[in-house]
């Protein structure tokens, strides 16, 4: 199965980290690529500082 179905398949919350510091979180991706755009633009802030992370629902975890 790809990445991307794998992680579409299983509920949780998306995070946006900075310096690995969470910054946000939302369950909807888009939002928090919105908000990564908005607060770190590219031209100003290096990629490896910022991240987008899938946290998977606790149900998951427990397996």
């Amino acid at each position: 199965m790809k990445q991307e179905n794998i992680i579409k398949k299983f509920s949780g919350e998306w995070i946006l980290l900075f310096n690995d510091e969470i910054i946000d979180h939302s369950a909807n991706v888009e939002d928090i690529l919105k908000l990564a755009e908005e607060k770190f633009p590219a031209d100003k802030f290096p990629e490896d500082q910022i991240k987008i992370s899938k946290v998977l629902d606790r149900r998951l975890r427990d397996f």
